[in-house]
């Protein structure tokens, strides 16, 4: 019997419905922040099956029931816990899940210098879209699911999930889908948005981004590409 594997779809439905008290929570933003010694259950990079587990082991250490709860206070207590999954954390497992998808055996073991031990609690921008493991997408009309969105000058990637195209084969949207903070967009934790595309020739910065930062701005403003932002793809997948 072949293996049957997780897309990447099913990856983000499962962040966007944890089951939790019989409800289906989507995943808070959680970033594990060492110099403030801020550690959480999972470290930012739990998968959503070990999100569930573990904020089902934190209720009961503290002797809560979840299913007394509605969805809102779920999502309180996991952010009081610590719990949830950061930027690099999620884009790991959707990553992860993509290449399984096409064959491979998943992306813990394709980072130079990991020799095999790679793994995810070590996922980070920076790591997943260093010049060693990833390179430059120049031009929207290359752009395809699986490639990484970098922003903040390397602080927050996002991964494109679906690009949506007219009937002549030309680009018209771009869907990528991220955890964020709630300090950098209006949307905070696992969802997706759309980039609509004007002009496949001008840069993804000139393009028409749906998304807007946490004061209201344009979120194309958080593509620096003065400090190495864009579209940066896995060489597993050149």
């Amino acid at each position: 019997m072949d293996c049957v594997y997780l897309t990447m779809q099913d990856i983000f439905y499962l962040y966007t419905h944890l089951l939790l008290g019989g409800k289906e929570i989507v995943c808070p933003y959680w970033m594990d922040c060492s110099k403030k010694l801020k550690h959480g259950p999972g470290g930012g990079k739990a998968s959503p099956q070990e999100l569930v587990n573990l904020t089902e082991l934190k209720a009961r250490e503290k002797k809560i029931d979840l299913s007394t709860l509605n969805e809102r206070e779920i999502v309180l207590f996991m952010k009081k816990n610590r719990l949830g999954v950061d930027c690099s954390g999620f884009a790991f497992w959707m990553l992860n899940a993509l290449d399984l998808e096409r064959g491979g055996n998943g992306i813990a073991d394709d980072i130079p210098n990991s020799e095999g031990r790679y793994i995810k609690i070590r996922a980070s921008t920076k790591m997943l879209t260093d010049g060693g493991v990833s390179f430059f997408v120049k031009k929207i009309k290359w752009i395809k699911p699986g490639d990484m969105i970098r922003l903040g000058g390397g602080h927050h990637l996002a991964v494109v999930m679906e690009i949506g195209k007219d009937k002549g084969g030309n680009i018209k949207k771009i869907i990528y889908a991220h955890s964020s903070s709630p300090f950098y967009t209006v949307i905070s934790g696992v969802h997706k948005e759309s980039i609509i595309i004007k002009d496949v020739e001008k840069s993804l910065q000139e393009q028409e981004w749906q998304e807007k930062t946490s004061n209201g701005a344009n979120y194309a403003l958080q593509l620096y590409l003065q400090e190495g932002d864009g579209v940066k793809r896995l060489k597993i997948w050149d």
